[in-house]
Parts: structure tokens; C-alpha cells; sequence
């Protein structure tokens, strides 16, 4: 199918109105897209279910009725987005979406507003035109997948069973079988403060800091040696440090933030436990104390590629002259904490680059933008779409933890 310019131009429309709305994680801002969500399927006639999170934040969750109601197919989109950063720096106001050259502009344009629009559009499309979907649909809108992930363990408490699962995160409409998990790590050091004068009366927690970052790029490197078929190198990098409260004074405390990403064979404690070992041996050494807090925790996810689903949505690119070949997701997502509770497979799949995601003036090709909507139509059409259906044992829950 070819969506007309009156359906591009609805569709459009519809991601308009979700950059407008801000949806900062970091402040739990969801809450007007998600009622925006809500609203948009109740005017189609269709129920949505408000998942309460925190406060305003709500997962929206909706149920659309297939020929076949044995099987569910999953579509598992964030409505939430990073912080925009500084708006002086960007173009255009990043919650006015604007147009120019073909691009979309705005914060989560491309991460993940693009897809989530995608597939409200899809079931406003088949709603209009009453078509029924070949399986039951399930569309999942949830909310803090840019920070812990609140919203998904919230829908994990009770999920509803499916057969498969897309991931909507941008991947240029190509098939990404696997993603690397994620884990984050708080490091508080504790020192002792003195003047800057007598430096040898004190334990200065920014030093012990510099041997933390040290220590991290070393494992790092190590790291680099493994590697694994659609999934890469696992890494572990420093990406914050804070520390010091005046020139004179030595620094009685400092925190590093450090980003893990793992690969299958690694978990939660072994990752936790290489960390554990270089900060007992810092203590030792600085007389320091050391604590590390789990921030984050997300496992890797990897789909067989012979899945029949897998094969339905290849031929659908290969029909569409897309690439088709399987390949990795270049970050971590929500896939990994699906496939691992709900025992079925899951593709990650949507419009736009990742190469755009988290920056300043963030967009997504207009032409993206309509063939993921045209796409997602066909699949849920398509009888050719089937999953397999299995539950294995719950997994750790992701959140906060303390080593």
C-alpha cells in the first residue's frame, strides 16, 4: 500500500502533536502525551487502558480484536524523550515540530514519537477503513524508558500474553534482531576533608576517582576482546564525575556515573562483581570508602532470526527493495526486559536513525516517517505475520539495587 498526501498529511499531524507535548523522563513530564494517546484511541471507538505509574504517568495500553484471537501480536513504543538541552543551541524551538528539507524537527522526532505515531496512525487506518487486523493487536505506550524504565516494569506486573513483539526504536525500517543490555552505576566516594595546605591530613575522594576511571578503562579494553554475533563487544565507560566544593579544600566526597553494556554469558551480579573488585582494591589503597549503587539494569535481548515473524517482516522489506539482512540495535531498548518475562520473540523495528537520537535538533525523513506507518499497516494485515507462544521464568526486576 501508498499513503495518500491526505494520509501523510493526518499522520504527520498526529507526530506533530506529540513533539509538542513535553515528555521529559528526567522530570516525569508523560503525562499530557500519554492522556493525548488515551483521547486519540477513545474518539476511534477503541479502549484504552490508563496503566498508573507515578502521579500523571500512565502506560496506555490497547487491545485491538484480530480473526484469529489465539494470537497477539505486540507493538512496545516509549512516549517518553531525553531532556532537549540547551534550546539556544537548536535551530527551531524543539516542541514547535517544524519541516524543512524533507526532516521533521523536534525532540523525539526520531526517538521514538516518529514510530509511536506510526502505529496510532496504523489503527486509526484500518479503524477508518474497517479492516480487522489478522491476529489481536496490543499496543503498548509506555512511559521512563529514557531513565529506569519505570513504566515497562510496571506493565510486567501483569502483562497480557503475546506471540511476538516489536520494539518500535528507530533502526531505518531495517530488521535488528539484538540488543546489547544496559546496566548503570553510581559511585559515591567518601574521603576526608582538610585545608588544601595540609593535603596529607585528608583522603581526597577525587583522586581515589581518578584510579575508579582509570581502573574502568582498563576493564574496558578487555572488554573489547569479546564479541558476539548481532550484539558487538560488551563496554563499560565513565560518563560522569562530580566531585569538590572549594579550590582550597580537599574533596571529602566525589561521584562517577559509569554506562555498562552487556552481552549474553553476563548479568547483573558479574557485572556488578567486576566493579565490586576494583573499588575494594581502591578503598584499600586510598582509604576511602567506596559505594556502588545499581541505577539501571536492562539484559540483552537476541531473536533466532528463523522466527516465522522474523521471516514475514523480511519479505515484507525485501518486497519494499529495504535491506533486509538482520543486524544489531546500536544502543540498548526495552527488548531485552520483553523477551526475557514474556518468553517470545521480539524484532526492533521503526523509522528513522539513531544516529539522530539524544541531539540537538533531532529529526526524522519525512520518508521514514510514512513508509514505517505504511509498513506497520501490512504487517498487521498480513496473514503471512505469526509467533510462537511460550512463558519462561520471571527475570530480576530491573530498577535500583544496591551492591
Amino acid at each position: 500500500m501508498t499513503l495518500t498526501e491526505t494520509e501523510k498529511k493526518r499522520l504527520l499531524g498526529i507526530a506533530q502533536d506529540l513533539i509538542r507535548l513535553e515528555s521529559d523522563a528526567m522530570r516525569g513530564q508523560e503525562g499530557a502525551a500519554g492522556n493525548y494517546i488515551d483521547t486519540f484511541y477513545r474518539r476511534l471507538g477503541i479502549k484504552a487502558k490508563r496503566q498508573v505509574c507515578d502521579g500523571d504517568r500512565a502506560n496506555i495500553v490497547v487491545r485491538i480484536p484480530g480473526k484469529d484471537r489465539g494470537r497477539c501480536m505486540m507493538y512496545s513504543g516509549h512516549i517518553d524523550t531525553v531532556p532537549t538541552g540547551d534550546e539556544k543551541l537548536w535551530k527551531s524551538d524543539p516542541l514547535d515540530p517544524q519541516i524543512r528539507e524533507g526532516r521533521l524537527y523536534g525532540r523525539g522526532s526520531c526517538d521514538m514519537k516518529g514510530s509511536v505515531a506510526c502505529a496510532m496512525y496504523a489503527a486509526e487506518y484500518m479503524q477508518n477503513h474497517h479492516l480487522q487486523p489478522e491476529m489481536d493487536l496490543l499496543f503498548v505506550y509506555d512511559v521512563d524508558e529514557e531513565n529506569t524504565n519505570l513504566g515497562l516494569r510496571r506493565y510486567l506486573e501483569t502483562p497480557e500474553r503475546t506471540d511476538f513483539i516489536i520494539v518500535g526504536e528507530p533502526t531505518n525500517l531495517r530488521l535488528a534482531v539484538g540488543h546489547r543490555g544496559v546496566m548503570a552505576f553510581t559511585v559515591t566516594i567518601q574521603g576526608k576533608s582538610c585545608h588544601a595546605g595540609q593535603a596529607e591530613l585528608g583522603r581526597n575522594a577525587i583522586y581515589a576517582a581518578a584510579d575508579v576511571i582509570d581502573a574502568v578503562r582498563r576493564l574496558n579494553k578487555e572488554l573489547e576482546r569479546i564479541s558476539q554475533e548481532h550484539l558487538g563487544s560488551p563496554s563499560i565507560h565513565v560518563t560522569q564525575i562530580q566531585g569538590g566544593s572549594k579550590v582550597n579544600v580537599v574533596p571529602d566526597k566525589a561521584v562517577v556515573r559509569i554506562d555498562r553494556r552487556l552481552v549474553f554469558g553476563e548479568d547483573r551480579l558479574s557485572c556488578a562483581g567486576q566493579l565490586v573488585q576494583i573499588l575494594e582494591k581502591i578503598q584499600e589503597k586510598s582509604g576511602c570508602d567506596c559505594l556502588l549503587e545499581v541505577t539501571t539494569y536492562c539484559p540483552p535481548g537476541k531473536t533466532d532470526v528463523r522466527e516465522p515473524a522474523l521471516r514475514a517482516i523480511s519479505n515484507l522489506l525485501e518486497e519494499k527493495g529495504i535491506d533486509n539482512t538482520p543486524r544489531a540495535f546500536e544502543a540498548s531498548c526495552e527488548a531485552g526486559m520483553l523477551q526475557e518475562k514474556l518468553g517470545c520473540p521480539v524484532v526492533i523495528w521503526g523509522p528513522g536513525s539513531m544516529g539522530q537520537a539524544h541531539k540537538i535538533d533531532e529529526f526524522i525523513e519525512l520518508e521514514q516517517l510514512y513508509m514505517g506507518a505504511e509498513l506497520y499497516i501490512e504487517l498487521f494485515l498480513s496473514p503471512r505475520a505469526a509467533g510462537h507462544t511460550g512463558v519462561k521464568p520471571p527475570f530480576d526486576e530491573c530498577g535500583k539495587g544496591k551492591i
